[in-house]
């Protein structure tokens, strides 16, 4: 997984510098706030381009229609390409973050213990302590048998690889007593003393208590000091045993002997297989406890081993999960541009009887259409609110009106260009009457106005209850919420009073 990673950043990593150099001149000509993620840009215009996706992406109309009505420039289209680099750019960004992280995660999962050669493990040096190792051991029979075997080809195998040992003088003067048990029930999963062939539960302590517990079997070769039975070499008749527990308090000792009936065990092929690959383990381990690498048994009887070491899939999950985030992001594009695309809707509305009012003003005053339209856009320009955070859609796309009125485009033409940018329907009703009125002259024009301009209030009411009524609906969660805080700070006091 490590080597996909690191193919992939190295990529990302060339076309960053790719994007470095190609974008040199770029940052001058984009919002640094707006575009975080400029220096993506030329990276991702050469691959829209040479893919042709440019064009499929350009020919999205909906997504198109959007994004022109937020901007106020004489490059729409630009403005077009500007929002899927970005869009792009951030769930690029995504990826190579999980991308990162998924190579950390991998080259983490190869620390630590390693396999070498294929069959040795490399031990952990003077004290660091005993460590496991996850493998895979594929199994090979050599021999043909007469039935299929019951030893799968591959199978996970934990091998604990001892620290690699001092030597027998060294030993002497480390060497400390390690192993204590407690238990209350020794028997554990076997059904009574007299019918053992489970592993017992030798336990440090008894509970509640300062009672130390030491256990001490009659027989090792049959019971362990940490519980484990050895039932694999008697004969099925058993044999009986005995377990003391040695139980220390302070200056106090009292013996505690158990009588115990060990029965043998029934193994299947693959349980046999699996005691005779720990039998082995173990003893190349004790072979090999001076050496600094501990050799894997390459045979097991018919069976030919091989060794891999095994993957946990951190890396994997992270790179996975980055192509989740890539489409959560994508995603979250695709609606903030629906939600910037309502609030521009809102504000456009709300702001119409305001706009409509300044205008039946101005023409009342004696103002011409063209004077009142520039007069009310240039008023908005120069208190300059749409360079300090407040931009209001609505004077913004007058002043573009402005600018056209002043390039010599025809006043209808720009007054119905207006209507279209816009998009609304009081706004295309207002242009309309403004086209009446350039057409058919100024008779009843201020009467029509003024008219309009009352609706206009009464639909501005009717907006604003509505956003109120979204706003509330919007609480009603959050509400619920602390109704129920409200309940629990009250109720769980009152039943631990009932409990007392």
């Amino acid at each position: 997984m490590w080597i996909l990673n690191s193919v992939i950043l190295f990529a990302s990593l060339l076309g960053l510098l790719y994007g470095y150099r190609k974008g040199e001149g770029l940052e001058l000509e984009l919002d640094k706030k707006e575009h975080k993620l400029f220096f993506w840009y030329p990276l991702i215009q050469c691959i829209l381009v040479r893919t042709k996706l440019e064009q499929v992406l350009l020919k999205k109309q909906h997504v198109s229609e959007a994004v022109k009505a937020f901007c106020q420039t004489n490059k729409p289209e630009q403005q077009v390409r500007l929002f899927w680099y970005q869009r792009i750019a951030t769930a690029l960004t995504v990826f190579v973050l999980f991308n990162l992280l998924s190579l950390v995660g991998a080259l983490v999962d190869s620390g630590g213990l390693s396999l070498v050669d294929g069959r040795y493990v490399e031990r952990p040096g003077y004290g660091e302590g005993s460590s496991e190792l996850e493998l895979r051991v594929k199994v090979k029979q050599e021999k043909e048998a007469p039935h299929q075997s019951e030893v799968p080809d591959s199978q996970e195998v934990t091998v604990r690889v001892g620290e690699q040992r001092y030597t027998q003088s060294e030993a002497e003067q480390l060497f400390e007593k390690a192993i204590r048990y407690l238990q209350e029930d020794v028997l554990g999963d076997n059904p009574s003393p007299d019918s053992i062939s489970e592993r017992l539960n030798f336990c440090k302590a008894i509970p509640g208590t300062s009672i130390r517990v030491t256990w001490v079997p009659e027989d090792y070769k049959l019971v362990s000091a940490d519980g484990s039975i050895h039932n694999e070499d008697i004969s099925e008749e058993g044999i009986t045993t005995s377990v003391k527990a040695v139980l220390d308090y302070y200056e106090l000792e009292r013996e505690y002997r158990i009588t115990l009936h060990i029965l043998p065990k029934q193994y299947s092929e693959e349980e046999l297989f699996k005691q005779g690959l720990a039998e082995e383990m173990n003893d190349l381990s004790v072979k090999t406890a001076a050496r600094p690498f501990l050799e894997l048994p390459a045979r097991i009887g018919d069976y030919k081993l091989s060794w891999e070491q095994k993957d946990s899939g951190t890396g994997f999950s992270l790179f996975i999960l980055g192509l989740v985030g890539v489409f959560a992001v994508w995603s979250y594009g695709g609606r903030q541009l629906e939600t910037r695309l309502k609030k521009r809707k809102d504000q456009l509305l709300l702001d119409y009887p305001e706009m409509i009012n300044k205008f039946t003003l101005l023409i009342n005053a004696g103002m011409t259409i063209r004077q009142a339209w520039i007069k009310i856009a240039e008023d908005y320009g120069s208190k300059g609110d749409g360079n300090q955070g407040r931009k209001r859609y609505l004077y913004e796309e007058m002043l573009v009106t402005v600018r056209e009125l002043k390039l010599g485009i025809p006043e209808k033409k720009a007054y119905e260009q207006f209507g279209r940018r816009v998009g609304l329907i009081p706004y295309i009703k207002f242009c309309s009457l403004i086209s009446q009125n350039l057409i058919k002259g100024t008779r009843g024009f201020t009467e029509l106005l003024v008219l309009e301009a009352s609706e206009a209030f009464e639909d501005r009411k009717e907006t604003a209850k509505k956003l109120g009524e979204e706003a509330g609906t919007k609480l009603l969660i959050p509400m619920m919420v602390l109704l129920i805080l409200v309940f629990l700070v009250i109720m769980i006091p009152a039943f631990l009073s009932f409990r007392m």
